[in-house]
Protein backbone atom coordinates (compact mmCIF):
# COMPACT_ATOMS: atom_id res chain seq x y z
CA UNK A 1 0.00 0.00 0.00
CA UNK A 2 1.80 3.19 -0.97
CA UNK A 3 1.44 6.48 0.23
CA UNK A 4 -1.58 7.73 -2.55
CA UNK A 5 -3.99 4.97 -1.30
CA UNK A 6 -3.44 6.36 2.39
CA UNK A 7 -4.13 10.15 1.94
CA UNK A 8 -5.78 10.46 -1.65
CA UNK A 9 -9.23 11.31 -0.59
CA UNK A 10 -9.42 12.60 -4.25
CA UNK A 11 -8.94 9.61 -5.90
CA UNK A 12 -12.39 8.22 -4.24
CA UNK A 13 -15.29 6.83 -6.15
CA UNK A 14 -17.71 9.99 -6.75
CA UNK A 15 -20.38 7.85 -6.51
CA UNK A 16 -22.27 8.53 -3.46
CA UNK A 17 -23.95 5.87 -1.59
CA UNK A 18 -24.41 7.56 1.60
CA UNK A 19 -27.34 10.29 2.26
CA UNK A 20 -29.47 10.10 4.64
CA UNK A 21 -32.00 12.64 4.62
CA UNK A 22 -32.56 14.61 7.87
CA UNK A 23 -29.85 13.40 9.81
CA UNK A 24 -28.02 16.21 12.24
CA UNK A 25 -24.69 15.67 11.84
CA UNK A 26 -22.41 18.56 12.61
CA UNK A 27 -19.87 20.28 10.18
CA UNK A 28 -16.84 18.07 10.28
CA UNK A 29 -18.51 15.09 11.49
CA UNK A 30 -15.93 12.13 11.88
CA UNK A 31 -18.81 9.41 12.17
CA UNK A 32 -20.56 10.79 8.95
CA UNK A 33 -16.94 10.86 6.94
CA UNK A 34 -16.50 6.74 8.22
CA UNK A 35 -20.16 6.15 7.28
CA UNK A 36 -19.29 7.08 4.00
CA UNK A 37 -16.00 5.44 3.12
CA UNK A 38 -17.89 2.06 4.11
CA UNK A 39 -20.30 2.66 1.83
CA UNK A 40 -17.72 3.11 -1.17
CA UNK A 41 -16.03 0.07 0.12
CA UNK A 42 -19.53 -1.79 0.33
CA UNK A 43 -20.61 -0.35 -2.84
CA UNK A 44 -22.26 -3.51 -4.89
CA UNK A 45 -21.75 -6.10 -2.33
CA UNK A 46 -24.82 -5.23 -0.04
CA UNK A 47 -27.35 -4.83 -2.30
CA UNK A 48 -30.49 -6.06 -0.30
CA UNK A 49 -29.09 -4.42 2.71
CA UNK A 50 -32.41 -2.10 3.94
CA UNK A 51 -31.31 1.54 4.49
CA UNK A 52 -32.79 1.62 7.82
CA UNK A 53 -30.59 -0.58 8.76
CA UNK A 54 -27.65 1.96 8.42
CA UNK A 55 -29.60 4.79 9.90
CA UNK A 56 -30.31 2.85 13.28
CA UNK A 57 -25.90 3.16 14.48
CA UNK A 58 -25.95 6.39 12.63
CA UNK A 59 -28.74 8.33 13.97
CA UNK A 60 -27.88 7.13 17.51
CA UNK A 61 -24.04 8.27 17.26
CA UNK A 62 -25.25 11.40 16.49
CA UNK A 63 -27.41 12.10 18.94
CA UNK A 64 -25.45 10.65 21.51
CA UNK A 65 -22.16 13.30 20.46
CA UNK A 66 -24.47 15.88 19.94
CA UNK A 67 -25.31 15.58 23.62
CA UNK A 68 -21.78 14.51 24.90
CA UNK A 69 -23.53 11.83 26.69
CA UNK A 70 -22.36 8.45 24.90
CA UNK A 71 -20.52 5.82 26.91
CA UNK A 72 -20.29 3.22 24.09
CA UNK A 73 -19.23 3.64 20.51
CA UNK A 74 -22.21 2.83 18.41
CA UNK A 75 -22.13 -0.55 16.70
CA UNK A 76 -23.10 -1.97 12.73
CA UNK A 77 -23.55 -5.18 12.01
CA UNK A 78 -24.10 -5.98 8.46
CA UNK A 79 -24.55 -9.69 7.50
CA UNK A 80 -22.25 -11.39 5.03
CA UNK A 81 -22.53 -13.19 2.06
CA UNK A 82 -23.45 -16.36 2.28
CA UNK A 83 -20.44 -17.93 1.28
CA UNK A 84 -18.51 -15.57 3.65
CA UNK A 85 -20.81 -17.37 6.42
CA UNK A 86 -20.74 -14.71 9.22
CA UNK A 87 -21.44 -11.15 10.42
CA UNK A 88 -19.13 -7.87 10.04
CA UNK A 89 -19.43 -5.93 13.10
CA UNK A 90 -18.39 -2.16 12.66
CA UNK A 91 -17.28 0.00 15.27
CA UNK A 92 -17.49 3.45 15.31
CA UNK A 93 -15.90 5.53 17.95
CA UNK A 94 -15.88 9.16 18.20
CA UNK A 95 -14.64 9.01 22.17
CA UNK A 96 -17.18 11.30 23.59
CA UNK A 97 -17.58 10.11 27.15
CA UNK A 98 -19.21 11.73 29.96
CA UNK A 99 -16.89 13.76 32.28
CA UNK A 100 -13.34 14.23 31.46
CA UNK A 101 -11.40 12.24 29.33
CA UNK A 102 -8.93 10.21 30.90
CA UNK A 103 -5.75 7.97 29.13
CA UNK A 104 -8.00 4.96 29.55
CA UNK A 105 -10.25 6.48 26.96
CA UNK A 106 -7.23 5.60 24.45
CA UNK A 107 -6.51 2.01 25.24
CA UNK A 108 -8.92 0.13 22.59
CA UNK A 109 -9.84 -3.10 24.31
CA UNK A 110 -12.15 -3.98 21.69
CA UNK A 111 -10.07 -5.37 19.29
CA UNK A 112 -7.91 -7.50 21.37
CA UNK A 113 -11.53 -8.89 22.77
CA UNK A 114 -12.78 -9.84 18.94
CA UNK A 115 -9.20 -11.42 19.04
CA UNK A 116 -9.73 -13.53 22.17
CA UNK A 117 -13.43 -14.60 20.94
CA UNK A 118 -11.61 -15.89 17.64
CA UNK A 119 -12.32 -13.39 15.08
CA UNK A 120 -11.33 -14.01 12.06
CA UNK A 121 -10.49 -10.60 10.95
CA UNK A 122 -9.73 -7.75 13.63
CA UNK A 123 -8.78 -4.20 12.12
CA UNK A 124 -8.54 -0.97 13.24
CA UNK A 125 -8.85 2.00 10.61
CA UNK A 126 -9.73 5.84 10.55
CA UNK A 127 -11.92 8.02 7.68
CA UNK A 128 -8.14 9.96 7.31
CA UNK A 129 -6.82 7.30 5.27
CA UNK A 130 -9.74 6.07 3.77
CA UNK A 131 -8.11 3.70 1.12
CA UNK A 132 -6.86 1.98 4.21
CA UNK A 133 -10.36 2.32 5.64
CA UNK A 134 -12.03 1.10 2.68
CA UNK A 135 -9.68 -1.61 1.96
CA UNK A 136 -10.08 -2.99 5.72
CA UNK A 137 -13.83 -3.38 4.88
CA UNK A 138 -13.63 -5.35 2.01
CA UNK A 139 -11.33 -7.59 3.60
CA UNK A 140 -13.83 -7.74 6.34
CA UNK A 141 -16.39 -8.46 4.34
CA UNK A 142 -14.39 -11.18 1.94
CA UNK A 143 -13.30 -13.45 4.67
CA UNK A 144 -15.38 -15.95 6.04
CA UNK A 145 -16.09 -15.98 9.84
CA UNK A 146 -16.82 -12.72 12.18
CA UNK A 147 -14.91 -10.00 11.06
CA UNK A 148 -14.24 -6.56 13.35
CA UNK A 149 -13.41 -3.10 12.76
CA UNK A 150 -12.61 -0.55 15.12
CA UNK A 151 -13.20 2.86 13.42
CA UNK A 152 -11.64 6.25 14.83
CA UNK A 153 -14.20 9.14 14.36
CA UNK A 154 -12.75 12.63 15.37
CA UNK A 155 -15.78 14.61 16.74
CA UNK A 156 -15.42 18.70 16.21
CA UNK A 157 -17.98 19.05 19.18
CA UNK A 158 -17.15 16.28 21.49
CA UNK A 159 -13.38 17.48 21.01
CA UNK A 160 -13.93 20.57 20.40
CA UNK A 161 -11.27 21.55 17.86
CA UNK A 162 -12.09 23.35 14.22
CA UNK A 163 -14.57 21.35 12.23
CA UNK A 164 -11.99 21.63 8.97
CA UNK A 165 -9.76 19.31 11.18
CA UNK A 166 -11.13 16.53 11.17
CA UNK A 167 -9.34 14.37 8.71
CA UNK A 168 -6.11 16.17 10.17
CA UNK A 169 -6.65 14.92 14.05
CA UNK A 170 -7.18 11.67 12.18
CA UNK A 171 -3.94 11.43 10.58
CA UNK A 172 -2.26 13.42 14.06
CA UNK A 173 -3.68 10.34 16.06
CA UNK A 174 -2.23 7.69 14.00
CA UNK A 175 1.14 9.35 13.56
CA UNK A 176 1.48 10.09 17.22
CA UNK A 177 0.63 5.56 17.70
CA UNK A 178 -2.05 6.93 19.91
CA UNK A 179 -4.63 5.12 17.30
CA UNK A 180 -2.55 2.61 15.89
CA UNK A 181 -3.54 1.25 12.35
CA UNK A 182 -3.24 -2.53 11.69
CA UNK A 183 -5.12 -6.08 11.04
CA UNK A 184 -4.93 -9.44 12.34
CA UNK A 185 -5.94 -12.03 9.69
CA UNK A 186 -5.66 -15.86 10.78
CA UNK A 187 -3.90 -14.78 13.79
CA UNK A 188 -1.10 -13.04 12.12
CA UNK A 189 -0.78 -9.33 12.91
CA UNK A 190 0.18 -7.07 10.26
CA UNK A 191 0.99 -3.03 11.14
CA UNK A 192 -0.94 -1.16 7.77
CA UNK A 193 0.56 2.33 8.11
CA UNK A 194 4.28 2.38 10.32
CA UNK A 195 5.15 5.53 10.88
CA UNK A 196 8.94 5.68 11.64
CA UNK A 197 9.07 9.22 13.06
CA UNK A 198 5.92 9.08 15.19
CA UNK A 199 4.79 12.66 16.29
CA UNK A 200 4.63 13.15 20.19
CA UNK A 201 1.42 12.96 21.65
CA UNK A 202 1.62 16.38 23.13
CA UNK A 203 1.01 18.24 19.36
CA UNK A 204 -2.27 15.79 19.17
CA UNK A 205 -3.76 16.73 23.05
CA UNK A 206 -2.72 20.12 22.14
CA UNK A 207 -5.16 20.71 19.12
CA UNK A 208 -8.14 19.76 21.52
CA UNK A 209 -10.13 21.78 24.11
CA UNK A 210 -11.26 18.65 25.95
CA UNK A 211 -7.79 18.41 26.77
CA UNK A 212 -7.34 22.20 28.41
CA UNK A 213 -7.27 20.66 32.04
CA UNK A 214 -4.47 18.24 31.36
CA UNK A 215 -0.72 18.96 33.01
CA UNK A 216 2.30 18.11 31.61
CA UNK A 217 3.10 15.11 33.37
CA UNK A 218 -0.18 13.60 32.24
CA UNK A 219 0.86 13.80 29.03
CA UNK A 220 4.10 12.43 29.72
CA UNK A 221 2.64 9.17 31.54
CA UNK A 222 0.54 8.62 28.37
CA UNK A 223 3.34 9.25 25.86
CA UNK A 224 5.14 6.40 27.87
CA UNK A 225 1.56 4.37 27.95
CA UNK A 226 1.23 4.29 24.35
CA UNK A 227 4.75 4.05 23.23
CA UNK A 228 4.77 0.43 25.24
CA UNK A 229 1.58 -0.66 23.87
CA UNK A 230 3.04 0.05 20.32
CA UNK A 231 5.76 -1.91 21.18
CA UNK A 232 3.98 -4.66 22.03
CA UNK A 233 2.18 -4.33 18.76
CA UNK A 234 5.55 -4.18 17.18
CA UNK A 235 6.29 -7.79 18.27
CA UNK A 236 3.32 -9.09 17.74
CA UNK A 237 3.67 -8.19 14.08
CA UNK A 238 7.29 -9.26 14.09
CA UNK A 239 6.52 -12.47 15.34
CA UNK A 240 3.94 -12.99 12.23
CA UNK A 241 6.71 -12.61 9.76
Amino acid sequence: MDKFSLYAGQFLSFREQFAPKGHRACQGCGVALAVRHVYKALEGKVKELDKAQWQIPWQHTVLASAGKSATEPALLSIEKDPAANGTLYICFDNECVEGKITKDAFIKKEPAIAVANDFTYVATACPSHPFDLIEKVRRGWETAGQSFIHILCPCPVGWEYPFESTVRLGRMAVESRLFPLYEIAGGFYHISVDEPNPRPVSDYIKQQKRFSHWKAQQIAVLQDEISAIFSQLEEKATIAK
